[in-house]
């Protein structure tokens, strides 16, 4: 016997963080550079003590009238078990002028499966977000050539001067930027605190929601399917925090208070394409009214979700499918189509390589094909057709409510 008593393991992957993950996600964030930072250069976040570690704190933003902290800090409010990386670029620069910087390219580029892009701090006017879309989503389709695929960019859309009448917001459904979503949530507790924060927008907090749900999960969903420790137990997850006094009440990024909003402006809102904070009559918590993007409502891609659940069976039929290329792909001597057990093992492959997905609940089903009537040479590729099956998204419940003597 000796006095050593315990001995204790270090463990790892107790916070589920993984080499590979559905969601790597990034700031983009218009700024004043602090400590030894530089623009268009990548940051990785691994809390918000890393955050601080960088110089960028409550201080920070308050001697700069900024929201970088407060982005950030919602980022891992509600994501404490992700990573974030953040891009810091100049505040006085437009959109176009963004999508067309190189060296901000090549720092989104150098984030390994980077898929998911928030935009803060620059003049993203929301009188201006139908050509904005259209230029971002001009960036979107640069890194799918690469493929790099991006699930979302989600932008600040920066209030009016004054509010304007619902009626007056732009119709993003009106354009083709089907992975570009406008937010214009803002939490009125944080834009009390300076003038410069009034027309903001909380596009840390959509980064949270987004960090913390899975790839086919809603955004405006009241509950979510895997909670961090911190919340397990609860009934729903809300953004609103009592301690913090966050979310406590809403309004749109020109001020204008949710409670304001008739319903049939809350709908004509989301009909429009945009992103903005809301609450149930006679229910606890506030919650984003869902995920639209700037696309036509009857595009597959007309909810960033569903952009999410295409974009990561892409990404797995295609890592499933460079090993074969430039293989040899038998064929039947007798009919000259290819050999039904190389086109059975190719389809059995992609659909084994899909079976996650299923799994996690990304998708309900899925189905490849591969038609062995094909010519192939080196510049007429193999077709392959590939087909998943997502799953419904309840938006709201119609209940017939009666009264009886019996039953």
């Amino acid at each position: 016997m000796s006095f050593k008593g315990a001995t204790i393991s270090k463990l790892n992957s107790g916070l589920g963080r993984t080499s590979e993950t559905d969601r790597v996600i990034c700031l983009i964030g218009g700024m004043t550079l602090v400590g030894a930072m530089a623009y268009n250069t990548k940051y990785e976040l691994l809390d918000i003590g890393t955050v601080e570690d960088l110089g960028i704190t409550a201080s920070t933003d308050d001697t700069n009238a900024e929201l970088v902290h407060y982005h950030l800090s919602e980022m891992f409010r509600l994501a404490p078990e992700s990573k974030f990386y953040l891009i810091p670029v100049d505040k006085t620069k437009a959109v176009a002028d963004l999508v067309a910087d190189d060296d901000l390219k090549a720092a989104i580029r150098s984030i390994k499966d980077i898929n998911v892009l928030g935009l803060s701090g620059i003049s993203t006017m929301v009188a201006d977000g139908l050509t904005e879309a259209v230029a971002l989503q001009g960036l979107v389709d640069d890194f799918a050539r690469e493929h790099v695929l991006i699930d979302g960019i989600f932008v600040e859309g920066v209030g009016a001067a004054i509010p304007i009448e619902v009626t007056a917001y732009p119709d993003l459904r009106t354009i083709t930027a089907p992975n570009i979503s406008y937010v214009v949530g803002q939490d009125p507790a944080v834009a009390a605190l300076k003038t410069e924060y009034g027309k903001r927008a909380a596009i840390g907090t959509v980064l949270g929601s987004i960090g913390v749900r899975a790839v086919h999960e809603d955004l405006g969903s009241v509950d979510i399917e895997v909670k961090p420790r911190t919340r397990r137990g609860e009934e729903n997850y809300s953004l609103s925090s009592e301690q913090l006094g966050y979310w406590l009440s809403a309004a749109l990024s020109d001020g204008t208070a949710f409670s304001t909003l008739s319903e049939a402006e809350q709908k004509s809102l989301t009909a429009k394409g945009w992103m903005y904070v809301g609450a149930f009559a006679e229910y606890p918590g506030f919650y984003l009214n869902g995920c639209p993007t700037a696309v036509d409502k009857a595009s597959d891609y007309a909810y960033f979700n569903f952009n999410c659940i295409w974009n990561k069976a892409a990404r797995i039929i295609r890592k499933t499918l460079i090993p074969r290329v430039r293989s040899k792909v038998p064929t039947d001597p007798a009919t000259g189509q290819l050999k039904s057990t190389w086109v059975s093992g190719a389809e059995q492959s992609v659909m084994n390589a899909l079976e996650p997905m299923e799994s996690a609940g990304n998708i309900d089903g899925k189905d490849v094909y591969i038609n062995p009537v094909q010519a192939i040479d080196e510049t007429t590729p193999l077709k392959v057709k590939a087909q998943v099956v997502v799953g419904k998204v309840v938006h709201e419940f119609d209940v017939d409510l009666g009264l009886t003597d019996k039953i």
